[in-house]
C-alpha cells in the first residue's frame, strides 16, 4: 500500500548510482531512481489500468526509464527542452544495439590507433580554448572523428552518451558545480592529459556495455518547451504523470544548460535533436526554459492569493524573478492536470528568495487541490549528497543555505 510508505522508506541512504544505468554519465539533480520505481511499482499493483507514464520534465529520463522496465504494457512520453537530455533518456529505453556493439568498439579503437594515417577535423567553437587545454582539444577531435564513423545509429548514442562525461571530467570547469565555472590555473596545469582522456574513455565505453541491453520501443521523446508542446497533448491523455520540475529559474536554481553545453557543441549535431537555436551561446537553454523567458506574465487571483505569504516578505526588487517563475509554473501544472487522468508524482525542493523559504510543495498542493487532484501521500527526504554548495550565496552579510531536502508528492484524480 502507498500509505505504507514512510520517510525512512525512501531514504535509499546506500543507494549508488554507479551501480546501475543511472550512474552511468553525470547530470544535474536527477531524481533517485529506486525512489521512483517504489513509488511507481506500488500504484502498478494496485492499478491494473495504468498504461501510460508521462515526464514532462524528463531529464536523464531515469523516471521514464524505471517505469519502462516495470511493465511491457507500459508506454513511457517524455519532455525536455534540454537536447542532451533528450539523448541521454534516448540512449537509456533504445539501449545498444547488441550484434553490432563489440566490432563497433573494435573499430573505434582501431581508428583511434590508426589516427595519424587519417585527416581529423580539429573541434572548435566559441571560447573553446577557455574550456580545454590544447591536448584535450586534440583528444576530443580525434574522439569526435572516430564516433562519426560509426555506423549503427543506436551504437553511435551510446558513444557519445559516454563522451558526455568526459567531456565535462577533462574541462577546465570546475567539478564542484554545475555551471561553467573555470578552475584556478594551478588545478588545469594538473589536469590529465589527452592520452589519459581517451583511455578513460575506453574504458568507461567497455565498462558500461552490460548496463544498456535493455531496450524498448514503447517511448515518446519531445525535445521541446514543454509550455508549447504541453497545450497540443489530448485531455485525460496519461495515466500517470511523474516529474520533477524546475523549483525556479533555472539561471538561479540548477543551470541544466549550462551544464549541457561543452558536449552539445561537440556532439555531431546529426544525432541530437535541435530546433535551430540551442547552440546560440551557454545560456540560451536555461534562459528559454521555464520561469526564464521574458514573456507576458497573467497571474490569477487564486495564483496571486498562493504567492502573496511570500512576496509580502521579499524586497519588491526581487519580486518580478519570482513571479515570472510562478507565472510558468502555474500555466504548466494547470495544463498537466488536463492532460492526466489517475495520478500526479511530483519531487519538489523548497527555494529560498531573499531569505524567504517559498514553500513549493505547499503551493502545488494547494493548485492541484483545485483541479480535484488530491494529496494522498508526501514523504521527506533528506539530500545526502549535493554538487550544489552548502552555503549558495550572502544575503545582507548573511549565509544562505542552499536546499537539503526533498519532497515527494502523490496526488490522485477524485470527481
Amino acid at each position: 500500500m502507498l500509505s505504507d510508505i514512510t520517510d525512512k522508506d525512501i531514504e535509499f541512504k546506500d543507494y549508488k548510482k554507479q551501480s546501475d544505468i543511472h550512474g552511468t554519465a553525470l547530470y544535474p539533480a536527477v531524481m533517485i531512481a529506486p525512489i521512483q520505481k517504489k513509488i511507481l511499482k506500488e500504484l502498478l499493483s494496485e492499478d491494473n489500468t495504468i498504461h501510460t507514464v508521462f515526464d514532462p520534465f524528463h531529464g536523464s529520463g531515469t523516471a521514464l526509464y524505471e517505469a519502462s522496465t516495470l511493465s511491457s504494457d507500459i508506454d513511457v512520453i517524455g519532455c525536455d527542452i534540454n537536447p542532451l537530455a533528450n539523448l541521454f533518456t534516448r540512449v537509456k529505453l533504445e539501449g545498444i544495439n547488441i550484434q553490432h556493439i563489440y566490432k563497433d568498439i573494435d573499430s573505434l579503437k582501431s581508428f583511434i590507433n590508426t589516427s595519424s594515417t587519417v585527416q581529423i577535423e580539429k573541434l572548435s567553437f566559441h571560447k573553446i580554448e577557455k574550456w580545454f587545454k590544447p591536448d584535450i582539444i586534440d583528444a576530443l577531435s580525434l574522439l569526435k572523428s572516430a564516433i562519426t564513423n560509426i555506423k549503427c545509429k543506436r551504437n553511435r548514442l551510446y558513444f557519445w552518451y559516454m563522451l558526455s562525461d568526459i567531456i565535462r571530467k577533462y574541462s577546465n570547469t570546475r567539478s564542484t558545480t554545475y555551471k561553467l565555472h573555470i578552475r584556478p590555473q594551478t588545478m588545469i596545469d594538473s589536469l590529465p592529459s589527452g592520452d589519459c582522456l581517451i583511455e578513460d574513455y575506453i574504458s568507461r565505453v567497455e565498462k558500461n556495455v552490460n548496463k544498456f541491453k535493455y531496450h524498448t520501443s514503447k517511448y515518446k521523446l519531445y525535445k521541446e518547451d514543454i509550455l508549447s508542446k504541453i497545450k497540443h497533448f489530448h485531455s485525460n491523455n496519461f495515466d500517470i504523470s511523474i516529474t520533477s520540475p524546475p523549483y525556479g529559474d533555472n539561471a538561479t536554481t540548477v543551470p541544466y544548460g549550462q551544464f549541457s553545453m561543452l558536449s552539445l557543441y561537440i556532439i555531431d549535431k546529426k544525432d541530437l535533436k535541435l530546433e535551430g537555436w540551442e547552440l546560440e551561446n551557454y545560456s540560451i537553454i536555461d534562459n528559454h526554459s521555464l520561469g526564464g523567458k521574458k514573456s507576458k506574465v497573467v497571474l490569477s487571483d487564486f495564483e496571486k492569493s498562493l504567492l502573496e505569504p511570500y512576496l509580502s516578505k521579499i524586497k519588491e526588487s526581487m519580486h518580478k524573478k519570482v513571479i515570472t517563475f510562478f507565472s510558468d509554473y502555474f500555466s504548466f501544472l494547470k495544463e498537466l492536470v488536463r492532460v492526466t487522468n489517475k495520478y500526479i508524482i511530483i519531487t519538489l525542493g523548497h527555494r529560498t528568495v531573499d531569505r524567504v523559504k517559498i514553500n513549493l510543495t505547499q503551493i502545488t498542493q494547494d493548485y492541484l487541490v483545485q483541479y480535484h487532484f488530491n494529496n494522498i501521500l508526501t514523504r521527506t527526504r533528506d539530500i545526502k549528497k549535493k554538487r550544489i554548495p552548502k552555503v549558495t550565496s550572502i544575503v545582507d552579510d548573511q549565509p544562505v543555505s542552499s536546499m537539503n531536502k526533498e519532497y515527494i508528492s502523490i496526488f490522485q484524480y477524485q470527481e
